[in-house]
């Protein structure tokens, strides 16, 4: 391939970076019709976190990875998920508090990692040498880290979904006799998610939620660990330099 398709001179209209900006405008778009229409709004959110696979791959299919790509893709995670969780703390005000501690953990724990990587003297900060197994596994294993990151935004987004009930139209069918009832601290700040029976079905998007708890779990341990970890090799860096001043 050459030109358009092959690197060349001009990083800001490289394949990716297009992309890149196409997510950003699908999210800003997401979070403008948040409350007049939610079908697109979801939609809108879903396309943009697509992107954020296509983008990685056409900047390896085209020879086209760059620094500025890199963070402009990282950037692009952390302020969609950041404006999601803050959709969400509008939402659904009693759930203000857990959104924004969600939103703390994942700028402190993506930040410290990229920081303390780099000036270790890592070309990325995605650690796959980290001393936790689960981090380096995280890294290491794309199945395993696309799992968790889509389970996060696919639960955020059910959330979201669960305030509208044309969202929640979609219904799976439950086995005659079963009756599955979400806690009262879900139901209090969702009232969408009632108490299901064979009769009612269970909305597909509910199905989605309860299917994306085990990855985003695992997915706020991994930036809790990842976050003392960089802590650490921070502090063992600035240790380090002290002891080369004193020789």
């Amino acid at each position: 391939m050459s030109g358009f398709f092959s690197r060349h001179s001009n990083v800001y209209i490289y394949v990716p970076n297009l992309i890149g900006y196409a997510r950003v405008a699908a999210a800003l778009y997401a979070f403008a019709v948040a409350f007049t229409s939610p079908f697109q709004c979801v939609a809108a959110y879903f396309l943009s976190f697509v992107c954020d696979e296509l983008d990685g791959r056409f900047a390896r299919m085209f020879n086209q990875t760059s620094t500025f790509g890199a963070v402009l893709d990282m950037v692009t995670d952390r302020l969609a998920t950041t404006g999601l969780l803050l959709l969400l703390c509008m939402v659904y005000p009693a759930m203000h508090v857990v959104c924004v501690s969600l939103i703390f953990l994942d700028i402190f724990s993506h930040w410290f990692q990229m920081y303390s990587t780099l000036a270790a003297g890592s070309a990325t900060h995605k650690d796959v040498k980290s001393k936790s197994w689960l981090v380096r596994t995280y890294y290491s294993n794309r199945l395993f880290m696309g799992y968790c990151c889509v389970s996060c935004e696919v639960l955020y987004l059910v959330i979201y979904a669960s305030k509208w009930p044309e969202l929640m139209g979609i219904v799976v069918p439950l086995p005659a006799g079963v009756t599955l009832t979400l806690p009262s601290q879900v139901t209090a700040v969702a009232p969408a998610l009632a108490s299901f029976t064979a009769a009612s079905g269970l909305p597909l998007m509910t199905l989605f939620g309860l299917m994306s708890l085990p990855g985003f779990f695992t997915k706020q341990i991994c930036n809790w660990v990842q976050l003392q970890n960089a802590s650490d090799s921070l502090i063992a860096l600035d240790q380090r330099k002290e002891q080369g001043k004193a020789r």
